[in-house]
C-alpha cells in the first residue's frame, strides 16, 4: 500500500473537522450578531452566554448579564411560570416555543416570543438551556388593536341590529297605542264626573302613556326620532341645568362643574342633549348610593388618526367633550361591554327600565356624535361624550311646529291615508266629530283613485309614512302633479330616510309623531291648515308668531291652588327628581277634576321643562 493511500483518511479527517470548525465560527458570528436574543443558562437560572441581540433587546451587556440570573429579566407574575417551565423541561416534556414577559434594563416589559433547547453534557445529561428569543410587543400591540377594532365592529352590529328591531317594535307599538289612548278618551269623555269607571279608565290610560314613553325611549335607542336642532354651547345647556341637577343628586353628591373657557359650539337638539346629560347624572347618583362626587366636565379636543383607527366610529376632526364622572362603585369589564344595551340593567327590580342609557347612545349617535366608557371596580366610572363642532355661521332645518292650544274643530277636507285599519277608524272618528269632512284610504294606490274621483278641493293628505308598496312621500309626489297647493301632515311612530335625514326633517315637513292623542291630532291639523309651511327655522307666518307668544306666556302661579295638599307635595317632588313616569301618573289623576292645568304640566313636561314645573309649584 501506498503512502499515499495511506494518508488519504487522514487527510480526509483534517479537512473534515476544518470544515466543522469553519462552521462553528460561522454559526458563533451568527448567534454572535443576530438581531434575536440568544441566551444560554443553567437549570438554577445563572445566565453562561449572551448575544449581541439579547444587549439590544434587553439593554444589559455581555459582561453584565453573565453575572445575572434570569429572574431578573423575568416579569414579577412570571416568576412562578419560568420555575415551573424548567421543572417540567428537566422532567422530559417536550417543550419547544412558548410566549412570555421579560422585564428590560431599563424596565420595560416586553412580550417576547421564546424557542428553547435543551443542552445535553457528553454523557447525555440536561446542563442547561439555550433560548432564541424574538420581541413581539409590536405584534401584540398590532394584534390587540385588530382585535378590539373587530370587537367594536361586532358591538355596532349589534348595536345596530337591536336598534333595527327596537324601531321596529316601537313603530308597531305607536299604532296600537294611538288606538288604545283615542279609544280610552272616547270612553271618559262619554262618563258622568262621578261615574266609577272613570278611575278604571285612568289607569287603562296611565298605562298606555307610560307604554308610550317607553316606545319614545325605543325610538331614542334606534335613533328614529325628530330632532331640532340648533347651535348650541355645551356650556350654557350645563349650566342652565345645574339648579336641576343639584336636587337630583341630592346633598351627599358633591357636583363640581369644570367648564372650558371659549368652548366650541355644536349642532345638536337642546332638549336630547339636556336629556343626554340628565340621564348620566342620574346613572352616576345610582352609582353613589353612599354619596361621592360627580364632575362635569367639557373641552375643545382633536381626535387624530391614531384615536380614529383605535375607535372604529370615530372620524378624525374637531369635537366638543361632554365628560360626566363619578365616584362611585364602577363597572367590571363585561358590564362595560353591555352598558349600552336597551332593558340591561345592574339596578335592582323596579329602581330601572334600563333605557336611560341606551337613549343617551341613540341620541348621541344620531347627534353625529360618539360615546365611550371608562371604568374600573371600586374606582369609578366616566363617560365621554364627543359631539362635531359646529363651524358654519348659521342653522338651517326644518322646523317642528309648536303645538299649540286653540281653534281644533274645521269643515276642511282631510284624506287619511292609513294602512292600519284600527288606527284609520279612530282618525276618522276624530275628525269627523271636529266637524272635517273626511275620506280615507288604505294605501297609496286607493289614495291616488279617491282623489281622482274628487273634484272639489282638497285641503289636507293626512298621511303613514310606511306604508305597504307606496310609501307616504312617493304618494305625495304623485298627488303634487295634479294638486300641488294640498298641504300635508306625515304621521309615524319614527323618522324615515324618506322624510329625514338622521332624523332632521326635510324643510316644510310636517310631521305628527304616534301614538297621539285626539287632542294632539286635531291641534296638528288645525295648526297646519291654519298656519301654512314652515321652510326655515325662524320663518313663520304672523300667525304662527302669534301663537308662540301664547305659549311662551307663562302660566299662573296660582293655578295649582286647586290641588289638595297630599298632590301637590307629591308632584313636587317627582318633578325635583325629575321622575317622568311619576309625574305622569300623577297629572294625568289631576285631569279629571282640573283637565286645563293638567294640559299645561303635560305640555311642559314632554318639553322636559322640569325648571319651570319647579317654578309654577313653588308659590
Amino acid at each position: 500500500m501506498s503512502e499515499s493511500t495511506t494518508r488519504d483518511p487522514e487527510q480526509l479527517r483534517l479537512a473534515e473537522r476544518k470544515r466543522e470548525e469553519e462552521n462553528l465560527r460561522r454559526m458563533a458570528t451568527v448567534v454572535r450578531d443576530s438581531n434575536d436574543a440568544i441566551t444560554i443558562q443553567d437549570f438554577e437560572g445563572r445566565i453562561t452566554a449572551w448575544n449581541h441581540g439579547a444587549e439590544l433587546m434587553y439593554g444589559y451587556s455581555e459582561a453584565e448579564a453573565l453575572l445575572m440570573n434570569i429572574e431578573r429579566l423575568t416579569a414579577p407574575e412570571k416568576v412562578a411560570e419560568q420555575k415551573d417551565f424548567i421543572r417540567r423541561l428537566v422532567a422530559g416534556e417536550d417543550i419547544t416555543s412558548f410566549e412570555t414577559q421579560r422585564v428590560t434594563k431599563d424596565g420595560r416589559v416586553i412580550d417576547v416570543w421564546m424557542t428553547v433547547t435543551k443542552l445535553m453534557d457528553d454523557a447525555g445529561k440536561p446542563i442547561g438551556l439555550a433560548s432564541t428569543e424574538r420581541d413581539i410587543t409590536a405584534l401584540k400591540r398590532e394584534e390587540r388593536a385588530r382585535q378590539n377594532l373587530e370587537e367594536q365592529l361586532r358591538a355596532s352590529q349589534k348595536m345596530e341590529a337591536i336598534g333595527s328591531l327596537a324601531g321596529g317594535v316601537a313603530h308597531d307599538f305607536n299604532n296600537l297605542l294611538s288606538v288604545i289612548l283615542s279609544y280610552t278618551s272616547f270612553a271618559m269623555e262619554s262618563l258622568r264626573e262621578g261615574d266609577p269607571l272613570l278611575a278604571d279608565l285612568l289607569e287603562v290610560k296611565n298605562a298606555g302613556e307610560r307604554a308610550a314613553v317607553l316606545t319614545r325611549q325605543l325610538l331614542a335607542f334606534s335613533r328614529k326620532q325628530v330632532l331640532q336642532p340648533s347651535v348650541l354651547d355645551i356650556n350654557g345647556v350645563t349650566a342652565g341645568l345645574e339648579k336641576m341637577l343639584r336636587r337630583i343628586l341630592g346633598e351627599d353628591v358633591e357636583l363640581v362643574q369644570e367648564l372650558a373657557p371659549e368652548l366650541g359650539l355644536v349642532m345638536a337638539d337642546q332638549g336630547q342633549i339636556e336629556q343626554v346629560l340628565m340621564n348620566l347624572v342620574v346613572n352616576a347618583r345610582d352609582a353613589m348610593p353612599m354619596g361621592g362626587k360627580l364632575t362635569i366636565g367639557t373641552a375643545n379636543i382633536e381626535l387624530d388618526e391614531e384615536y380614529s383607527e383605535r375607535h372604529l366610529a370615530v372620524k378624525p376632526g374637531s369635537y366638543v367633550q361632554l365628560a360626566v364622572s363619578d365616584t362611585g362603585h364602577g363597572m367590571d369589564e363585561q358590564t362595560q361591554k353591555r352598558i349600552f344595551e336597551p332593558f340591561f340593567t345592574t339596578k335592582e327590580k323596579d329602581k330601572g327600565t334600563g333605557l336611560g342609557l341606551a337613549m343617551v347612545y341613540g341620541i348621541v349617535k344620531q347627534s353625529g356624535g360618539d360615546i365611550w366608557v371608562y371604568s374600573e371596580l371600586g374606582q369609578g366610572t366616566t363617560f365621554k361624550v364627543y359631539l362635531p363642532r359646529d363651524r358654519s355661521t348659521g342653522a338651517r332645518s326644518a322646523t317642528v311646529s309648536p303645538v299649540v292650544a286653540g281653534r281644533a274643530t274645521g269643515t276642511e277636507t282631510v284624506l287619511i291615508v292609513e294602512d292600519e285599519e284600527s288606527l284609520r277608524k279612530v282618525i276618522r272618528r276624530v275628525l269627523v266629530a271636529a266637524g272635517y269632512t273626511v275620506m280615507t284610504a288604505k294605501d297609496g294606490d286607493e289614495a291616488l283613485q279617491i282623489c281622482a274621483r274628487h273634484t272639489e278641493e282638497l285641503h289636507l293628505v293626512l298621511t303613514d309614512v310606511v306604508m305597504p308598496r307606496m310609501s307616504g312621500r312617493v304618494l305625495v309626489q304623485e298627488l303634487a302633479k295634479t294638486r300641488p297647493t294640498v298641504k300635508v301632515v306625515y304621521m309615524s311612530g319614527y323618522t324615515d330616510a324618506a322624510i329625514s335625514h338622521h332624523g332632521i326633517l326635510d324643510a316644510g315637513t310636517h310631521f305628527l309623531a304616534k301614538p297621539f292623542t285626539s287632542t294632539g291630532l286635531l291641534q296638528k291639523v288645525r295648526e297646519v291648515l291654519d298656519i301654512g309651511i314652515i321652510r326655515v327655522a325662524g320663518e313663520r307666518e304672523p300667525a304662527a308668531e302669534d301663537d308662540a307668544e301664547k305659549r311662551e306666556q307663562p302660566l299662573d302661579k296660582a293655578a295649582h291652588r286647586p290641588l289638595s295638599p297630599d298632590v301637590l307635595a307629591r308632584l313636587r317632588k317627582a318633578v325635583i327628581s325629575a321622575r317622568y313616569n311619576d309625574i305622569v301618573k300623577i297629572v294625568e289623576t289631576i285631569r279629571v277634576k282640573e283637565p286645563d292645568l293638567a294640559t299645561d304640566l303635560r305640555r311642559m313636561l314632554d318639553l322636559f321643562d322640569y325648571d319651570g314645573m319647579r317654578e309654577l309649584l313653588s308659590q
